[in-house]
This record gives C-alpha cells, structure tokens and sequence, in this order.
C-alpha cells in the first residue's frame, strides 16, 4: 500500500459507524486476525484452537458443548477441534459418571506446555496492541466487553448463518 493509500484510509471518517458495535468489531476481528495466525503459526495450531485450549485451561473439565456454547462456536467445529488436539496429546476426555453422553476436557502436560507457549506469544502481541492507550481506558473496555459478553450469550445462538456475520 503506498503512503498515498494509506493516508486517504485514514483521513475516512466513520461518523455513526463508530458507535456500531457490530461494525466496530467485525473490523476489529478483520483487523485482529493476523495476530491470531502469529501465534498459531509457530505452534502449528487450527483456527479457534487457542480459544478452546485456553477455556479448558481455566475450566478443567469443561464439557464440550459448553466450549462451543462459550466460543460461539458450531458443536461441530468445537468437536473436530477437540478430536485434532487429543490426538496431538493436547487434551483429553474422560466420561462423566451418571451421563455417559457427556465428557469432561482436561488438558494433557502437554497441553499445558502449549497454553504456556501461546501466553508466550500472546502476551507481547496483546501489550503492542494496545501501545499507547491508559491502563484505565483498557480496564474500562475490558469491563464494558466483559458485560457485553455476559448480556448476550443467553440471546445468541449459534447458526450455520451467524457464523459469517
């Protein structure tokens, strides 16, 4: 892109767009993927991976229909997720006694070790994204994206269609 481009990019003004939260975040996302495949890159790992991962990191025998529910995720895509990370030794499954339909996630040492790895990567990429902005905007944000996440996973479901919007 040449400085020309770059400079009529960002003399556009949004005007209400700005304050679209669905506009604003599917630029974000545009924006925000090259840093995801920085980090899966090196660490040979799929889209959507380092979500799962990091849910069964903090919840230890999630189940596999809660990541896909907390993930805004497919049932589908979580389980061929799951399924490619057990057999990289990253997690495993165990049956929860009583429901022999359900299994508890829990990762591996092995998954541990790449959580480890992705915070190693992630950290640096997450502190340069957000160079130059105050520690209490940033707790703000993230508090306002914390309420925003909780308001709406009740009322979002998770269809063939919404997962291109």
């Amino acid at each position: 892109m040449s400085d020309n481009q770059k400079s009529a990019r960002s003399r556009v003004i949004l005007g209400p767009l700005a304050r679209d939260l669905p506009f604003m975040t599917r630029n974000l996302h545009s924006m925000l993927r090259s840093f995801g495949a920085s980090i899966r890159g090196p660490l040979q790992l799929e889209s959507g991976s380092i979500g799962i991962l990091s849910l069964i990191w903090v919840n230890p025998g999630i189940s596999q229909n809660d990541l896909a529910e907390n993930l805004a995720m497919k049932k589908s895509a979580v389980a061929k997720l799951v399924k490619s990370l057990e057999k990289q030794g990253c997690l495993e499954r165990e049956r929860v006694p009583g429901d022999r339909r359900m299994n508890a996630i829990t990762l591996t040492s092995k998954g541990h070790a790449m959580i480890a790895s992705i915070r190693e990567l992630s950290m640096p990429l997450n502190d340069e994204i957000v160079e130059g902005i105050a520690e209490d905007d940033l707790e703000a944000f993230f508090r306002v994206l914390e309420k925003l996440h909780n308001r709406l996973a009740d009322r979002v479901s998770i269809s063939p269609s919404s997962q291109d919007d």
